[in-house]
């Protein structure tokens, strides 16, 4: 049975049971408001914290302790979930009930998190120079690494066009060169101190724990009182007139056509199971009509699929072609959607697309990563405290006629093309 507490105003607890795996996983998520001035700081954050502390200075004296742990994992990272920042810092342990004596890795574990995000590796109110100036030089030559990906180049292309009306929700989750310049040893240290003293905190333990205990040991992490605040999660971007369009000259060996699509329906709200089919005919699935048309059919794509991101209210069509075919590509996507629309598609194609949402579900059950993912939405939307039943079942009841519905809402409103010659613009 889960457990639900609130140690202190603004930090919550979640304990999910389980005998499935013989780790016990904890996640601190530390949550923002989305903002383009603290993205970059954030993810340096990251990176820096996973590096040393105060009582492990020295990368190898914190891979040491891991080891020690029977071999502990450890790290942190940095989200988007639509008009919030997601700092997540997570640590998994083997389970004390399979190892010796009277072995206690999770208390050592719980100790260690504690050393690493209250005791970092500080000196007169600035983090520590060397790891400092290190950490920044690797963060630029990452960011600048993202240009050489052409395919993850062009989405972030793409959501710099779309998002035209939100600087933050341009800027992808890990921030970006411009940003990281201007941040110094100091400004980062106090950042951090913000962040630790006012960010929501939701904090999941996976495993066969006992709530009690595990509660006692998260109590004394000195995580105090804050305001708590109930942000609007859904980023909703208003629909615009005319469709937005970019090229952009690169030398690259295989062109890039990446499409935007509005969709006004976001994590279980009344159409979202509709939507979830609905975007699994289209192109999130490999039996879809992008891929069975576009790709295996007319041969005009070496990959096409979708994408759909129930946060932020929007579909992304990705994929890779040769430059001279982009206007076909164009008109044969166009022509997929039309067939959604008008609800052309046959049961067949539903029935397997039905099957696979299905089994993508069941299978994410097997993954102590997703499950504490997905208590972290219900965290951020209660409406997504569902049971495998009530899903599944949910999802047998949407009608083709609720899917076409649903997909007569997806309007595109921005093309990306990244090419070596330009294509036909």
């Amino acid at each position: 049975m889960v457990t639900k507490k609130t140690l202190a105003d603004g930090v919550s607890l979640t304990v999910l049971p389980s005998t499935q795996f013989k780790t016990t996983r904890i996640v601190l998520n530390f949550i923002a408001p989305l903002q383009a001035e603290t993205i970059t700081q954030r993810s340096l954050l990251a990176s820096l914290l996973e590096t040393n502390s105060q009582d492990y200075p020295t990368q190898a004296d914190l891979a040491a302790k891991l080891s020690a742990m029977y071999g502990a994992n450890f790290g942190i990272s940095v989200s988007k979930r639509g008009n919030t920042h997601v700092f997540s810092v997570v640590m998994t342990v083997v389970n004390d009930k399979f190892l010796p004596g009277e072995t206690a890795v999770l208390t050592e574990g719980l100790a260690f998190l504690k050393q690493v995000l209250w005791r970092p590796n500080v000196s007169v109110g600035h983090f520590d120079t060397a790891t400092f100036d290190r950490e920044k030089t690797n963060m630029a030559a990452y960011l600048a690494s993202v240009y050489d990906n052409k395919q993850a180049y062009a989405s972030l292309q793409l959501q710099q066009l779309y998002f035209e009306n939100s600087s933050a929700q341009r800027l992808p989750s890990f921030g970006n060169v411009n940003d990281l310049e201007p941040i110094t040893a100091s400004s980062l240290y106090r950042y951090y101190q913000q962040m630790l003293a006012h960010d929501q905190v939701a904090i999941t333990v996976l495993g066969d724990v006992d709530v009690s205990a595990v509660t006692t040991l998260l109590a004394d992490l000195p995580l105090a009182v804050r305001t708590v605040t109930q942000p609007t999660v859904f980023y909703q971007q208003a629909l615009l007139d005319t469709v937005a369009e970019q090229t952009e000259v690169q030398p690259t060996n295989q062109a890039k056509l990446n499409l935007a699509y509005q969709v006004p329906t976001y994590y279980y709200q009344p159409d979202y199971y509709a939507l979830l089919l609905a975007n699994g005919i289209f192109g999130g699935s490999p039996m879809s009509l992008l891929f069975t048309n576009v790709r295996e059919k007319a041969s005009l794509a070496y990959y096409a699929s979708s994408a759909y991101d129930a946060f932020r209210g929007l579909i992304t069509v990705q994929t890779g072609i040769d430059a001279t075919n982009v206007t076909r590509v164009k008109e044969i996507i166009a022509a997929q959607l039309e067939t959604l629309q008008a609800g052309e598609f046959s049961d067949e194609l539903l029935a397997q697309t039905r099957a696979t949402i299905k089994n993508q579900y069941i299978t994410g059950l097997d993954s102590a990563g997703n499950l504490t993912t997905q208590a972290l939405v219900r965290q951020l939307v209660p409406e997504a405290a569902v049971s495998t039943a009530d899903f599944i079942a949910a999802l047998d009841a949407v009608s083709k006629q609720q899917i076409v519905a649903a997909a007569q809402i997806i309007k595109l409103q921005a093309i990306y093309f990244l090419s070596s010659k330009g294509g036909d613009k």
